[in-house]
């Protein structure tokens, strides 16, 4: 109780000795172990220490400040509680009115760089006001005017604008720009200053040239400070000054450029930059936002993807992100865009949604017919649900609704006519494997679109232990469904799936059943693959049914995750991984990671984001793979079609997309154009892992062990 006191005490003391009592109030926590509640009051406090103006009164400040976040990083990393700091500071700095010390920033420090867009996405994520999103933005702007002791701050203004602009938010970044670009451009001069504010600078400066943000307001409050800002960075004559006078006079005269009708504005400016005008073609360059890609000046985190988002629905991530896996898989996507006989209204709406993901100009779309076609008996609307459990039903519908309109048979169990009971789904579920005594996908001439692309062969082979009796069993399946052994520790995809593959010992509650004994007998049974899929689907089973509590629970369960897994018939290479983060499987949140060629997408929901592999291998609880693709490598990938090769109501479809985006963006003028055009979903229901800093996730960041 004295201890949480002094932390209360803190925001009623002199702005002097709030620092010290932060720091003897952390130091007496070392030993006792920081609570959530603490953690919070902590942050809180931080936001209401005035920075001193007085040069030795300055030193001792930052001294003290290093020292409380060399105590946060490691009581952090100890228990876990980054989540707590964050959400903390982004609840301070998205609803306090008052201003807030730029010491609270160090809480930043807390996250690797390499995680900051995971940081963004997740508050993008939230559904949080846009007023909220507006005052964080404006806030971490004020800090950076003023503060250069964290290193992250910089990159997660700029992450965060690139993420606002990804959704759309263009108001908030117009407005956002108005107000804060003036003295982030005269900061320029100042190279400690520069390695922060100038990305976010050449940023804003080359926003003016979309047609969402085609407004001069902003640039024209530069203009009367350019002269002796290029004239500053020449004599600095640094290497950065001189990458950053190259980039702004570019940028500079493309913009007196696209603002012509405001020509009188710029006279003396052109003078002024006469001396530093580029020789070389700077309009291509300035067109294609070089400045973004490659230079020493920015390193562009949240770039444009060039990928369509997936709107979420209402805790729909569970769809989303294996929509987005199947359409990553481009033999499957190729093949149904291509298809043009026999459409069933899911197979017609799933092509439609293909064409739209490869084509649109849009960021994101709502999968509305989809979510309505494929919704699995005993999947509620608003609720969270199993990905490989939709990923099973959507494939099994697809593949059942071709084989029966191409039979011309709809009276075909399993087929969307008579779809199944809640409990055969689950009972399909527990087995995976598609199976039918009357047909097989292999006995039949006509192979559907799901089998070609995902479909193998198992033979199982059982064998009584008292009389040696051998029986077989043929199953089809699209996946395997991988379990987890009793010693599950130092696991990997490989020796998973050898597992799977293993001699099962057939005893106790799971004893054989022997037509020639009549009788349960011990015995073992063997399962190998007999026919190889193109694309091999592996579900990792996190989630185990837990007698006790009689619940699904989840096993925070590390698995290192391999690029590469071999089968008798070959080698498959991993190309896409829906991801869980939460610890049960009716909370939490599914997104995607995907490769196109040699680059990495990440696709959450309505963001898509280019990373790395190594930000998906290196996941750890509770965010883990769940449901794995691979290819085998015997199996290149076609191109993409284009749209030429579409069916024409497709083409139709695309070129109506295209007018409709680009009325819209007539209609409304930059400053309307806001996050909320092209998206009729509204913020995702409390118990998505998309609800931000709200989900229960506490190490969704990694900690930063760097100062």
């Amino acid at each position: 109780m004295a201890v949480k006191q002094k932390v209360v005490e803190c925001v009623a003391q002199s702005a002097e000795a709030r620092l010290q009592l932060i720091l003897r109030t952390l130091q007496d926590l070392t030993a006792q172990g920081l609570q959530d509640k603490m953690c919070a009051n902590i942050v809180i406090s931080l936001g209401t220490i005035h920075v001193p103006t007085d040069p030795s009164n300055y030193k001792q400040f930052i001294s003290s400040i290093k020292s409380v976040q060399e105590i946060l990083t490691k009581e952090c990393m100890k228990y876990d509680m980054i989540y707590v700091t964050l959400r903390s500071l982004y609840h301070e700095i998205s609803t306090s009115e008052k201003p807030l010390s730029p010491a609270m920033s160090i809480v930043l420090q807390l996250i690797e760089v390499k995680y900051i867009p995971t940081a963004v996405d997740w508050i993008l994520q939230a559904g949080y006001p846009v007023e909220n999103l507006k005052r964080a933005l404006q806030t971490l702007c004020n800090w950076l005017t003023k503060w250069t002791w964290t290193e992250n701050l910089g990159p997660l203004v700029l992450t965060f604008m690139q993420g606002l602009e990804a959704q759309q938010n263009y108001d908030i970044l117009s407005d956002v720009t108005v107000a804060t670009i003036e003295p982030f451009f005269k900061l320029l001069i100042l190279a400690e200053h520069r390695k922060s504010v100038g990305p976010i600078v050449l940023y804003m400066l080359s926003s003016m040239l979309t047609p969402t943000q085609n407004n001069p307001e902003a640039f024209h409050k530069i203009i009367p400070h350019i002269s002796s800002v290029v004239t500053h960075l020449y004599k600095e004559k640094s290497e950065s000054s001189l990458t950053y006078l190259r980039d702004i006079v570019n940028v500079s005269v493309f913009l007196m450029e696209h603002f012509s009708e405001c020509s009188n504005l710029y006279v003396s400016v052109k003078k002024d930059l006469e001396p530093y005008l580029p020789t070389s073609n700077y309009k291509q360059a300035l067109s294609e936002r070089a400045w973004l890609e490659g230079s020493q000046a920015l390193t562009t985190i949240y770039a444009s993807s060039g990928k369509v988002g997936l709107n979420n629905l209402g805790n729909t991530c569970y769809m989303n992100s294996v929509l987005q896996a199947l359409f990553m898989t481009k033999p499957f996507r190729n093949e149904i865009l291509l298809h043009n006989k026999d459409m069933t209204p899911l197979l017609l709406k799933l092509q439609t949604l293909f064409a739209l993901l490869q084509h649109s100009k849009r960021s994101s779309m709502s999968p509305t017919d989809i979510s309505n076609l494929a919704r699995p008996p005993g999947f509620l609307p608003g609720h969270q649900h199993d990905s490989s459990e939709f990923l099973g039903y959507l494939l099994d519908v697809l593949h059942e609704q071709e084989k029966t309109a191409s039979c011309g048979d709809e009276a075909k169990s399993g087929s969307p006519f008579h779809p199944r009971t809640h409990s055969e789904v689950a009972l399909h579920n527990a087995t995976r494997v598609l199976y039918s005594d009357d047909v097989t996908p292999h006995d039949q001439s006509y192979n559907t679109i799901v089998q070609t692309a995902f479909g193998g062969r198992t033979v199982s082979a059982s064998r009584c232990g008292e009389c040696d009796t051998k029986s077989e069993r043929v199953d089809n399946f699209w996946e395997l469904q991988l379990s987890f052994p009793n010693n599950s520790a130092n696991q990997s995809v490989q020796t998973l799936l050898d597992y799977y593959l293993q001699p099962e010992k057939l005893s106790g509650d799971n004893q054989y059943h022997c037509e020639v004994c009549d009788c349960l007998t011990d015995g073992e049974r063997v399962t190998c693959i007999e026919e190889a899929p193109p694309r091999l689907i592996l579900t990792l089973k996190h989630f185990r049914y837990d007698q006790a509590s009689q619940q699904r629970t989840k096993l925070l369960q590390s698995v290192k995750l391999d690029n590469h897994v071999r089968l008798d018939s070959g080698e498959y290479e991993l190309y896409a991984a829906v991801v869980h983060c939460g610890s049960s499987v009716d909370s939490g949140h599914y997104y995607t990671f995907a490769r196109d060629g040699d680059e990495w997408f990440k696709f959450n929901d309505c963001s898509v984001m280019r990373t790395m592999s190594e930000e998906l291998c290196s996941l750890k609880p509770p965010e883990t793979p769940y449901i794995l693709f691979y290819s085998r490598q015997d199996c290149s990938d076609p191109e993409a079609l284009p749209r030429t090769l579409l069916a024409p109501r497709l083409q139709v479809v695309i070129n109506n997309d295209h007018s409709e985006f680009e009325l819209e963006k007539r209609r409304r003028p930059a400053k309307a154009y806001g996050g909320k055009q092209n998206r009729d979903d509204g913020p995702p229901p409390p118990g998505c892992g998309g609800a931000g800093f709200s989900s229960n996730s506490t190490n969704i960041f990694g900690p930063n062990k760097s100062l």
